[in-house]
């Protein structure tokens, strides 16, 4: 239960932390702020689905969504950065 907990509350501070960033008018503005929306949905949904159903999480599943969270915190909401630097 505590993994699902852990789990449900990455996914729901990095939704948050993606739908707090602030978007500065760039060239790439609207795939900037299309590509947040979409992973923030996205994080958003799955962190209700784990509090709501309290679905089984592995520690595989906990550990990778806790690293996901600390990586969006870390570039301050901006997934681009991130996307930029797997690329």
């Amino acid at each position: 239960m505590l993994l699902v907990f852990i789990t449900a509350i990455a996914h729901l501070l990095s939704a948050l932390r993606l739908a707090c960033y602030r978007r500065d008018e760039g060239s790439n503005w609207r795939r900037n702020g299309l590509m947040n929306s979409l992973c923030g949905g996205a994080f958003c949904l799955a962190g209700m689905d784990l509090l709501l159903t309290a679905a089984s999480v592995s520690p595989w599943h906990a550990g990778v969504s806790v690293l996901a969270c600390a990586l969006i915190i870390r570039s301050g909401g901006n997934i681009m950065v991130l996307w930029r630097a797997v690329k």
